[in-house]
């Protein structure tokens, strides 16, 4: 879709796109909208609105239902059903279609004017009747009072010997009733004579200035039809008309000259042109039925008050071409006039009599002294101009069925040189047919995005949403992309567009670019996607089941916690902080150190007492837990092995017994209105109030730790299965050691036991006895001396040296063996 910018506003182009061929299948159409942006990017108005090599007319049933076209090759119309948006029929024609009138409110009744000086009327069904016509028409009007087709002819070939003689030729306007089926009296109107050469050059032909378009009243039954003289002619069709063709009413009853009103004005070039520039080519009337418009074959329009001969207003087009359709928009108050290359939107009623222009005192008129663009401006000041792909042939102003005529609609419908319809959309004439009214919205969303890019553009960041560097068909590329791969000459030539700190580039010129400067790219890429699957595949895997919701807070990280628990509950301050929680304004307050709470703050503790005095509730708590403890570890520091301790739930040992369990901490309660867990107690008193519960904590712990001290505790002994194992179940002795000397001792033989048996009762002397008392139980252990251990240890050892000197195997006897108490001494 193609945007074309106005000072008024934009005008957008919906057949911008050329045809699909009809043979094109599916498959190659969806390759199409891969491969072609302005097709992927088309929007399809009306399904099939085309014609095989181009249109000549388009017409709206006065229901605003349907839509019929003719256009060749070969002739043809075409109805579409604007409600299914979809063409409905089509019917092959004789010749081509010069004009097509719609009789009834559907398509029920069709006249069509052929170029083969025949008019066919078509009912539902098909072609009902065909009626031919003394000489070729030009164009075609209803009249619904009188039930008359009107049909302006084209001049009539003139003897030379009549021509000779001075006589004038008649025109006339050809009359068919519909009611009764038969041709009327024709209107005459008096014409002049053309000389043409034909293709020798004594060959001179003398032809008759015929009509060339007309137009029909809304308001009133008064018919003007335009001729090749320059002359807009008018009758009244309520004036009775006798069968005789002397009648005056056959006749006009006003002429109006407008070859001499628009001569001088204009760009009709004569050398390139041939014809009549004050030809008048198209004619109509508003709906008041006041106004009347006048175009001309050399590009003047001529804007006439029917109360007046002298025109309001000359509008001229710039290309010197003729007008070949006039029509009034009374919703915008605009004049639409179209020439081959353009259609012209421009204001026909001005806001003063001073800014219609400068007054021509030659042709007593306003002349086109000024081209200002803008609805609500000064008489003929340019509103916008509608630029198209091909020549225009016709176009009309397509409504809905509250709006048949089209006069608050902005929707233009175009034939012309091409296969497709032309149809533009213009917001600032106004809305889109009810039909359409997707293009309202459409239209919406690409003006914000303009004014998006034109707000960013300006520095202006206030509502400016974000922008695309991708868009239709360009992709923008900054300094350093353009020097990576290496198109730093292409800057300044067409094929860069400058726009603020880079450079807009074609993307198929980009692509082949970048083929070039990046070979290896394909590879990355594919590497890229294999790394992408198998972390997916590793990600399918089982996987530890998380929490979701959990908050990973960097700062704050209690009141996190705080929240995520409470976003729990149904309760009000619950809904509240589950919405703090998984809104995502708010992530900022868990990762932004900007945000974060110091609770030392003075402002924070007096704006926040009860989560002052949680924290140091919390901190109180952790303080006795762990006095708690050191009490517990106090009363358990007999835990012998051996003793099992006698609980009895009915007897209670001590003479006090607890009396604070009924006592109330008000630290105990909690507060969900600010967020935090605290207590109830504010004002001015809390400092000592607080002060004073503490000491009374203080004070009731320690009696808690004496009553514990004072109570009588009861153990029993566990049986044993041997005597030995007192000292070790006492926690002297080593539990695993006495088990694998056990182990030892069965593993050998009898003669070994014995002798081990024999070398312990060489300690019987040596070993000591001990009693163990404990609470509530007494035990007599023996044991042996470490020093008596070690000393018997050192000895064994010497022997064991002592044998491995001897060579025989026996241990040598020395001096001191023999028991002497003095060592000899040798005398000198």
């Amino acid at each position: 879709m193609e945007i074309q910018e106005r000072k008024s506003g934009k005008i957008y182009a919906l057949s911008s796109t050329t045809s699909v061929p009809e043979w094109l299948g599916e498959r190659a159409r969806r390759n199409l909208a891969k491969s072609d942006s302005a097709f992927r990017h088309r929007i399809t108005l009306l399904q099939d609105l085309e014609m095989p090599v181009s249109s000549n007319k388009v017409r709206q049933s006065p229901d605003g239902r349907f839509l019929i076209v003719g256009g060749t090759y070969s002739p043809r119309i075409r109805c579409y059903e604007l409600s299914e948006m979809s063409m409905k029929f089509e019917r092959y024609l004789d010749s081509e279609v010069v004009d097509i009138q719609i009789l009834s409110e559907d398509y029920g009744k069709l006249a069509i004017l052929g170029a083969d000086r025949s008019v066919s009327f078509h009912a539902p069904y098909g072609n009902h009747s065909v009626i031919r016509l003394p000489t070729f028409g030009r164009a075609m009007a209803y009249e619904k009072t009188t039930c008359d087709l009107l049909v302006v002819s084209s001049g009539k070939r003139v003897s030379p010997g009549a021509a000779a003689t001075g006589g004038q030729a008649m025109g006339e306007i050809y009359r068919f009733n519909l009611d009764e089926g038969r041709f009327s009296q024709p209107y005459n109107f008096t014409s002049a004579l053309r000389q043409k050469k034909g293709v020798d050059a004594d060959d001179t032909r003398v032809l008759q200035l015929g009509g060339s378009c007309i137009a029909v009243s809304p308001t009133h039954s008064l018919s003007a039809i335009g001729a090749e003289d320059g002359t807009v002619r008018f009758w009244d069709n309520r004036a009775p008309v006798n069968s005789s063709q002397s009648d005056v009413d056959l006749t006009p009853f006003l002429n109006l000259d407008v070859a001499s009103a628009t001569a001088g004005h204009g760009f009709f070039d004569e050398n390139s042109n041939s014809g009549f520039p004050g030809e008048v080519t198209s004619i109509c009337f508003d709906a008041s039925g006041i106004n009347m418009c006048a175009g001309t074959k050399g590009g003047n329009v001529a804007l006439y008050d029917m109360r007046s001969s002298k025109p309001l207003f000359i509008k001229e087009h710039q290309y010197g071409l003729p007008i070949h359709t006039v029509q009034f928009h009374s919703g915008s108050g605009t004049v639409l006039s179209s020439d081959p290359k353009l259609v012209k939107i421009w204001n026909a009623k001005g806001s003063a009599s001073s800014s219609r222009g400068e007054w021509n005192d030659n042709d007593g008129g306003f002349s086109d002294s000024r081209d200002d663009e803008g609805v609500g401006g000064a008489l003929g000041s340019i509103v916008a101009n509608v630029e198209g792909t091909a020549d225009f042939n016709h176009f009309m102003i397509s409504g809905d069925s509250n709006d048949p005529e089209g006069h608050n609609s902005g929707l233009l419908v175009c034939t012309g040189e091409q296969e497709k319809l032309q149809s533009f959309y213009c917001p600032v004439l106004g809305a889109a047919p009810q039909w359409c009214s997707f293009l309202d919205n459409i239209t919406e969303e690409l003006e914000e995005k303009d004014g998006a890019l034109d707000q960013s553009a300006a520095g202006d960041d206030t509502g400016a949403v974000q922008t695309e560097t991708v868009y239709e068909d360009y992709k923008f590329l900054t300094r350093a992309e353009i020097d990576t791969l290496g198109i730093q000459n292409l800057v300044g030539t067409p094929l860069l567009r400058g726009y603020m700190h880079g450079f807009f580039i074609h993307v198929g010129l980009y692509n082949r670019i970048r083929a070039v400067a990046k070979p290896f790219e394909y590879k990355e890429y594919r590497s890229q996607k294999i790394k992408e699957k198998m972390e997916e595949k590793r990600a399918s895997r089982i996987a530890p089941k998380t929490n979701p919701q959990k908050i990973n807070a960097k700062v704050n990280p209690d009141l996190a916690d705080r929240l995520q628990a409470k976003s729990g509950a149904k309760t009000k301050a619950g809904k509240a902080a589950k919405s703090l929680v998984e809104d995502d304004r708010f992530g900022g307050l868990f990762s932004n150190p900007d945000f974060e709470i110091d609770q030392e703050a003075e402002d924070f503790k007096l704006r926040n007492p009860s989560g002052v005095a949680s924290s140091k509730v919390r901190n109180d708590r952790d303080m006795d837990s762990d006095q708690e403890d050191d009490d517990n570890d106090d009363e358990g520091d007999f835990d012998a092995s051996g003793f099992t301790k006698i609980s009895n739930e009915n007897e209670k040992w001590g003479s006090e017994s607890d009396d604070d369990d009924g006592q109330n901490d008000f630290h105990d309660s909690d507060s969900d209105e600010d967020g935090f867990q605290g207590g109830k107690i504010r004002g001015e008193l809390y400092e000592n109030k607080r002060k004073s519960s503490k000491d009374k904590k203080k004070k009731d712990a320690k009696k808690k730790k004496a009553k514990k001290k004072n109570k009588n505790v009861m153990y029993e002994a566990d049986d044993y299965v041997g005597g030995g194992a007192n000292a070790i179940d006492i926690g002297i002795g080593n539990v695993s050691a006495d088990a694998s000397k056990r182990k030892k001792e069965m593993s050998l033989s009898m003669a070994e036991r014995l002798q081990l048996q024999s070398e312990e009762s060489k300690f019987v002397g040596d070993t000591k006895r001990l009693k163990v008392t404990g609470q509530g139980s007494v035990k007599e252990v023996t044991f042996i001396p470490k020093a008596t251990r070690k000393k018997l240890e050192a000895q064994e050892k010497a022997k064991q040296e002592a044998q491995k000197d001897d060579r025989v195997g026996r241990s040598r006897r020395g001096v001191k063996s023999l028991g002497f108490k003095t060592p000899f001494k040798h005398h000198q």
